[in-house]
This record gives structure tokens, sequence and C-alpha cells, in this order.
């Protein structure tokens, strides 16, 4: 049993090792480079790496105390790693951004900071906090849910109201102060992690199950290309919001699948401390807030390149390993900044979020 638990924490941060992998990615093309941002290989990348976190922020936040009552997540250390190197760390990018030579697609002003959804690009931290906060509005009424059918429906009843909020009643600026539409769109990722967790045996069947997962692969192809290419089809709004949520729920399955296997693989028996490339990712994951938080300070301009990558006209495959390479660059870079920074505790807190 001692195993299986050490092989489970094993493939969660494996897994974000590879999603903030994905995320820097993702900025090379966006920040480093610009106008190629709408290749392929982005629009695959920005479906997959923040679903995934959500999710696992919600299955770790899920805590059962005695006869089946919800812990309430603790709120005062929550805001502590979220929400005070968000306010810091953003504002230091708006000092910096005007010296960085980058071109940014987010609004890195202090307008941008409080009137724009993307915060400067710092959203997740705010958006989190955002949604532990209404999971713990919403803890006595999921203790009274006997079902998890349920509590599906509360969780639907929820997203539903908050796209109405969105819609109708909330002006563009609340939108983008509060940040709405981000809560929208994550916030049935984060419980689908908290109802895992709650059905742990059933969920981890599904994640071993070829019939579940080659279910999840073939049908988040589908979703995949409607969620991206959504103008190439005469379809509601809403049945892109539908889809877009249906297609996170394949994106996790998939996603804990592939992991697991892999670190049975990289932490097996035959190799216990694990193989480079497990314990490399594994360490990534580790500290992949603090990557997140500060990696936009050592993304550097890459537009002398860009005009000869547009005529390239570069498909999946050589994209990637273009954006690949200068991403570990960046995420090395960072991470030793990390190291360095996490020996003073004040600009740890400040600057990543940690208290110790």
């Amino acid at each position: 049993m001692e195993q299986n638990k050490s092989i489970r924490l094993h493939y969660f941060d494996m897994l974000k090792g590879v999603a903030i992998f994905m995320v820097v990615i993702g900025h090379v093309l966006t920040m480093c480079i610009r106008e190629i941002d709408n290749a392929v290989l982005f629009k695959f990348v920005e479906k997959i790496h923040m679903p995934v976190f959500f999710f696992i922020s919600g299955y770790f936040t899920y805590k059962v105390i005695k006869d089946g009552k919800l812990a309430i997540p603790d709120v005062k250390a929550r805001a502590k790693q979220l929400l005070i190197p968000f306010f810091a760390v953003s504002t230091l990018w708006i000092y910096y951004f005007p010296h960085s030579g980058l071109q940014s697609p987010f609004d890195s002003t202090w307008e941008g900071l409080y009137f724009s959804t993307g915060k400067n690009g710092y959203w997740f931290t705010l958006c989190l906090f955002e949604i532990i906060l209404l999971y713990c509005a919403l803890i006595s009424v999921l203790e009274r849910c006997k079902s998890v059918a349920a509590k599906f429906a509360v969780v639907v009843a929820v997203w539903i109201v908050l796209g109405l909020l969105t819609k109708f009643v909330f002006t563009e600026k609340i939108n983008s102060l509060i940040g709405v539409p981000l809560l929208f769109e994550f916030f049935p990722v984060f419980m689908f992690g908290i109802m895992a967790r709650s059905v742990k045996e059933t969920f981890d069947n599904v994640t071993s199950d070829s019939k579940w997962i080659t279910i999840a692969i073939v049908a988040g192809s589908f979703l995949m290309y409607y969620v991206c290419w959504s103008w190439e089809f005469s379809l509601p709004v809403e049945c892109v919001d539908i889809a877009r949520q249906l297609l996170y729920v394949c994106v996790v399955i998939v996603s804990i699948s592939v992991a697991k296997s892999w670190s049975f693989r990289a932490f097996g028996t035959e190799n216990p401390r694990g193989s480079i490339s497990g314990r490399v990712c594994e360490y990534i994951g580790r500290q992949s807030l603090a990557v997140y938080l500060l990696h936009y300070f050592f993304l550097f301009p890459l537009t002398v390149l860009r005009e000869p990558l547009i005529e390239m006209n570069l498909g999946f495959v050589p994209t990637l390993i273009f954006a690949s390479f200068f991403a570990s660059i960046i995420i090395a870079v960072t991470l030793g900044a990390n190291y360095i920074i996490c020996h003073s505790k004040p600009l740890a807190l400040l600057l990543t979020g940690k208290e110790k």
C-alpha cells in the first residue's frame, strides 16, 4: 500500500512537470516569437496544461475528516501561497516588461493587472484561489449529497450560474476584475479533481482501463478539433462551452493514465531511485508554481527568428522541437533563480509562495 502511495505521488509530480513545461512552450510561441501562436502546437498545449493543474489542485484539496465530513481548506495558507506572489510578482513584471524586449499578448500594466482577464499572465493564481473559496462555500451543500450524481448536479448548477453571471449580469469590467469567465471555464475540472478523489478506487480503475482510455483518446481527439476550430461548425457557443468541459475530462483521464504508466517504469522496483528523466520531471513538477511565477522574467526575445519561422510554416513536430529547446533553457535558468531565492524566507514567500 505504501508503495502504491509513493508511485501515485510520483506520477502527479511528473504530470505537473510535463504541464509546466507545456506552459513555457506556449509562452515561447506567444511572447518570445509572436505571430506563430496560431500554430497547431499552441492550440494543442493550451488545452492540456491548465486543466491538468486545476484537476490536480482539486484532487489534493479534497480531504475528509471523521464521519465523512469534508475538511475546509486552509484559506489563510492558500492566500499566502497564491495571492501574495500574485500581487508581488505581477507588480515586478509591470516594471520589468518594458525592458524585456518581449511582445506580450497581455496588457502588462496596472490597468492590465486589475482590469484584464489575463492579469499580466498571472491569472492562474487568482483564479485558483477564487475557486477554492467557491469550494469552501459549497462544502456544506456537498456534504448533504448522498451520491456522486447529486454532487455532479450541484457542480453543473454552479457552472451554469457562473455562465449566466458572465454573459448576462456582470459587466465586462467586473468580469475582467474578478475573472469570472476563467472561473466558468476551470471550476468544473477543479471539481472533477474533488470528485475523483472522493471515489478514488473507481477513478484509478478508469485511468487503468483500456476501454475508458480508448474512449477518452478518440472522443478527446474529436472534441479537441471542435473546440480549437469551432468556427468551422455552425453550432451555438454554448455547445463549445460544453465540449470544452468534456475535452478537459478526456485530457485528464489520458494524462493520468500516461503519467501513471511512466511512473511505474521510472520508479519501479528495479529502479527505486527513479530514472533520470523521471527524477528531473518530478523535481520540476514539485517546483511548478515557482516556475510559473518566475519564468516570465527569463523569457528572451526571439523576434529575429519570427520571419524565417513564418516562411517555413513549420508543422507540429518541428515547432515542438524548436519551442522545447528554448523552453528547456528557460526552465533551467528559472530553477536556478528559484534555488537562490529560496535561501531567503521573505523573498521565497513574496516571489514563490513558499513559507519554508
